[in-house]
């Protein structure tokens, strides 16, 4: 079975950070995570921008093993705003992004430090 990364990089609506936290930690990577397809979810706030330039400062990483990638992310997008994936007025869609990335290598460690 081929290993995927889902990253999405989100916003709330101006001035319902909080809203938009419950409801994502809360209820939403439960939602995904019910999806056929998609094994881990969690969330990330930025804490800093070292290089470059950034939109957002909220990114979910999601874990997607499956031999038909584009199935199951057009599965999820076919729940989205139903009873099974509400969608919380607090998430800013426009200001959304969300990629799909192959695992190219396994996991590699850091080597024990004397």
């Amino acid at each position: 079975m081929r290993r995927f990364k889902m990253l999405v990089f989100s916003e709330p609506f101006e001035g319902r950070d909080v809203e938009f936290d419950e409801w994502y930690t809360g209820r939403h990577l439960d939602d995904i995570c019910a999806l056929d397809g998609f094994t881990t979810a969690q969330r990330f706030k930025l804490h800093s921008v070292s290089m470059g330039s950034t939109l957002n400062k909220h990114l979910a990483i999601y874990d997607m093993e499956t031999d038909d990638p584009d199935w199951v992310i057009e599965n999820m997008f076919a729940h989205r705003d139903t009873e099974a994936m509400p969608i919380h007025p607090a998430f800013n869609l426009d200001a959304t992004t969300v990629m799909l990335y192959e695992e190219a290598t396994g996991l590699v460690l850091a080597k024990d430090r004397p």
